[in-house]
């Protein structure tokens, strides 16, 4: 009996893997359902040969024509508001201050020959008085030493004599003593005068006051420094340009050469207001930053202070940054940085269908590049973003709603497709 069940239950095992193996081919083509899989392909009707294909759904898109236009290239570089001319006021003369003005505070205007400072002048006044009465005497001296040459003169010819006076007869040694001591004189009262004046400190051009070192008071001598001034005419701003930047612009070089009047554009780095000041580049320095390498040029910014116009005033030191017109490019194309599909690729619409080309950059800017080859007329730059649009893909080119919003006054729900407007190059 052990034997035979042996034999029997291997048997049993193998019978139903075939029963199994047969039932689950049999439905192999019936669903969950009790219907074939294949029913609807069986029931529906095959494309007849020569019918058109059934057509895609297209992408709908925004986007903006490339047309060859002129750009003109735009360095932008940055530097800090300085001084032109910048002068440690010190006075001519000693004394001690009895007067400080008003225009000789921190920050305060001044024109030239403001009078700043005074020093006490009662010395001086003395000075000038004692010399003046030198003067006087020197002149009364000068005086009676001409009469007395003219007397010996007569005295000579009354003697009867026929031959020429010598120099001693007619007192010449004696009147050129005399006149120099008049001469003298003059120069001592000159100088006193002149020590008088310098006892009011006056300012030596139309400026500003940077600090004031000194106080009412205090004695003063012509080594004390008595405040830092600076003018305010015009100021100037060192910009630096690499060597990528030279090759697309020409700095003056020469003697008396300048760049273009008033043809730079600054603005601040430290707010964010919309206020622009207009520059022109005066010289060149002569040689090539050590450490960058790059070479430095000097602009000007005239009336900086707003003194003679509405215009925001800067501030010395103020860091602003510099937007330099430099060479005009012919017949490019420009692209909007934000609208790049990769890495010098862009995604274009040709005769209605999607086309990835690949492009040369010309110029990179900040927020635009520039290019010529490539690009067909007619083409278009697709402004909406695509994670995956295929090459040959059919498009439909929409208005931009932000653009139909502005035209039309609409004011219902648009769905927006990211398109912003290109501020073209000129």
């Amino acid at each position: 009996m052990r034997l035979l069940l042996h034999i029997l239950i291997p048997l049993a095992v193998i019978l139903l893997g075939v029963i199994g193996f047969s039932t689950f081919k049999g439905l192999e083509h019936i669903n969950i359902f009790g219907r074939e899989l294949g029913e609807e392909k069986k029931n529906k009707p095959a494309r007849k040969p020569g019918a058109p294909k059934i057509k895609r759904p297209a992408f709908r898109t925004t986007a903006i024509p490339l047309e060859a236009q002129d750009y003109t290239i735009h360095l932008l570089s940055q530097g800090e508001v300085r001084t032109h001319n910048a002068t440690t006021l010190t006075a001519q003369v000693n004394g001690r201050i009895s007067n400080i003005s008003d225009k000789f505070e921190d920050g305060a205007f001044f024109k030239k020959g403001d009078i700043l400072l005074e020093l006490d002048p009662a010395d001086y006044n003395t000075e000038l008085a004692s010399s003046q009465a030198v003067l006087a005497r020197a002149e009364a001296t000068f005086a009676q030493e001409k009469a007395r040459a003219k007397q010996a003169l007569l005295n000579w010819k009354d003697a009867g004599f026929t031959e020429e006076p010598s120099d001693l007869v007619l007192r010449k040694p004696q009147l050129r003593q005399a006149e120099s001591s008049v001469i003298s004189a003059q120069s001592a009262v000159q100088r006193a005068q002149r020590n008088l004046e310098r006892t009011k400190v006056k300012a030596p051009y139309d400026g500003r006051v940077s600090s004031r070192r000194v106080g009412l008071g205090q004695q003063v001598g012509g080594s004390t420094a008595l405040g830092d001034i600076f003018s305010t005419d015009f100021a100037e701003v060192r910009l630096p340009l690499t060597t990528r930047d030279l090759q697309y612009y020409t700095p003056p070089q020469k003697p008396g050469e300048r760049g273009k009047e008033n043809n730079i554009t600054f603005t601040s780095i430290l707010t964010a207001s919309n206020e622009k000041w207009q520059g022109t580049i005066l010289r060149t320095e002569g040689e090539l930053d050590k450490n960058s390498r790059q070479l430095f040029v000097i602009a000007r910014i005239d009336d900086p202070f707003a003194l003679k116009s509405k215009a925001y005033p800067l501030y010395v030191g103020q860091p602003v940054r510099a937007t330099i017109p430099a060479r005009e490019l012919k017949d490019v194309f420009i692209i909007p940085r934000e609208h790049m599909s990769g890495l010098n690729q862009i995604l274009i619409v040709r005769e209605g269908t999607f086309k990835r080309i690949e492009i040369e950059p010309i110029w990179s800017g900040e927020h635009t590049v520039v290019t010529r080859d490539g690009i067909e007329p007619g083409d278009q730059l697709t402004t909406s973003r695509f994670p995956y649009a295929p090459d040959g893909a059919p498009v439909e080119i929409i208005a931009d709603p932000k653009a139909l919003k502005k035209s039309k006054g609409h004011t219902g729900n648009s769905k927006s497709f990211g398109h912003s407007n290109v501020r073209r190059g000129k």
